[in-house]
């Protein structure tokens, strides 16, 4: 969206940097040197030299904050306080850089063509047409082209960390929910909202990982065994590419043995289907609308109620122009069968996450976490330039993203990459595969402590910024 830079007059302040580089209508960018932090690092914090940049949902003190809408942009002045995480990676002695792009809102995915406020940006990996993956879609493509951004804060409320973490080959976290305060973050799902961030590096990404977690409830677990068994999914989305399928086995199989870790495997749809609390009814259904009634009514009430009203104050009693995604929420949340459905939808998520951490995801008094439930988002890339698919609400329900509802931390990380033959290009080219890890509510460090052991093993490295996660025989 734009770079920023501290403000010599106001300190904990950030100005907005309006420089463009000339001839074109890309926002100049101040990186600070990393020089300054080398000798230093332990009076200036373990995040000292570390750039980042944040989703503009976030709340910078001096910044405007436009939720990936030029109405919200035009009618909000800057803010006057910045919001927690931003601030505790600012304390850490990391330094912001600016403000990355997002879906409007955060309400849905990248659907490229269909936008009236601001264009999705690019995703630098594989051929040039693939998404972004999710409302966290700037922070991702950030940390993915730029090896001067060593980090970038996002949101997950249904995947939008991990998803571009899926699409860029980067490592993405979501935290357990609840434990980092999301004043001053736009909301989406308020039940669901967590702060996220995405890194290359592995030792990045746990070094803030763990900084983030200094005092909160997640340092409880911070010297507990880590699990000694991984759960596969049985029922885990067919992947549709045998070279994606057999790396991902390998790996999980070298984490098991390099930990010593016993295996074993649930079916989700069999055990909800004998204990679920629907009597009989799948998930899918049960789930349908869920995530759109919370994402509207909130929506509505939280942010676009006033948004109207303000919008309508500055441009004679006009509604705020959007994208098609956010009207269709704004006058969803108005719609008598969403309202008198609320309350139920409320009550499937509760007992949703209930059921998940009483049957799959398992608390233990010794380790935290009963297992590391092991799985992939990866997916097989598209065949069509612009997908424009019809307007719709924001589901966000898929049978790969249970921990949505269940409230409990999951990191993505990069593993290797692929080939596969490009209808664009009309060459082959390298997609990154990803595998994601869970665990019980609270043990977020244990996801961390596992990144720095499989690190140390060289089963995880630091991918490239750019075209490809990993060095090929090819010089891009």
């Amino acid at each position: 969206m734009s770079g920023s830079i501290p403000s010599p007059a106001a300190p904990g302040s950030h100005l907005t940097l309006q420089v463009s580089i000339p001839g074109t209508r890309l926002p100049a960018i101040i990186v600070p040197s990393r020089i300054s932090s080398v000798t230093s690092q332990k009076d200036d914090g373990p995040l000292a030299g570390l750039r980042f940049a944040a989703k503009d949902i976030f709340h910078v003190k001096g910044l405007k904050t436009s939720g990936g809408s030029r109405a919200y942009y035009q009618v909000y002045g800057p803010q006057n306080y910045t919001t927690d995480t931003v601030e505790k990676s600012l304390a850490g002695g990391a330094s912001l850089i600016g403000k990355t792009k997002t879906i409007a809102f955060a309400l849905g995915a990248p659907n490229n063509g269909m936008e009236i406020d601001y264009p999705d940006p690019w995703n630098a990996r594989s051929d040039g047409y693939e998404s972004t993956g999710g409302s966290s879609s700037g922070s991702g493509s950030a940390v993915t082209a730029y090896d001067w951004v060593d980090f970038a804060i996002g949101s997950d409320t249904g995947g939008s960390v991990r998803f571009p973490a899926r699409f860029g080959g980067l490592y993405g976290y979501k935290p357990t929910h609840g434990i980092f305060n999301t004043t001053g973050v736009l909301v989406a799902i308020s039940e669901q909202d967590t702060p996220g961030f995405l890194a290359r590096s592995p030792s990045v990404f746990s070094t803030v990982g763990k900084w983030w977690a200094k005092d909160t409830p997640l340092e409880a677990a911070a010297n507990v065994p880590l699990p000694s068994k991984l759960l596969f999914f049985a029922d885990e989305p067919v992947l549709n590419q045998p070279e994606a399928v057999a790396m991902k086995e390998a790996f999980f199989a070298n984490v098991a043995g390099a930990l010593n870790m016993s295996t074993s495997s649930i079916n989700v749809t069999s055990t909800w289907a004998a204990n679920g609390p629907s009597n009989g009814i799948p998930i899918p259904t049960y789930m349908r609308y869920v995530y759109s009634d919370q994402n509207s009514i909130q929506f509505y009430e939280k942010i676009g109620i006033d948004l109207a009203a303000r919008y309508a104050a500055f441009n004679n009693g006009s509604y705020f122009p959007s994208d098609p995604m956010v009207n269709a929420s704004y006058y969803d949340a108005q719609n008598e069968t969403t309202i008198a459905r609320i309350p139920q939808s409320i009550r499937k998520r509760e007992l949703f996450g209930e059921w998940w951490n009483e049957n799959v995801q398992k608390a233990s008094n010794t380790t935290c976490s009963e297992s590391f439930f092991a799985h992939s988002y990866h997916i097989k890339l598209r065949t069509e330039k612009v997908t424009q698919n019809p307007v719709s609400l924001s589901i966000a329900y898929w049978d790969g993203v249970y921990t949505n509802y269940a409230g409990i931390p999951e990191i993505v990380v990069p593993i290797g990459q692929i080939q596969f033959f490009s209808p664009y290009t009309e060459r082959y080219e390298w997609q990154p595969v990803t595998v994601a890890f869970a665990a019980a509510k609270g043990c977020d460090l244990q996801l961390f402590e596992l990144v720095d052991k499989l690190e140390k093993l060289g089963l995880l490295m630091e991918t490239l910024p750019g075209k490809v996660a990993y060095y090929t025989d090819e010089v891009w």
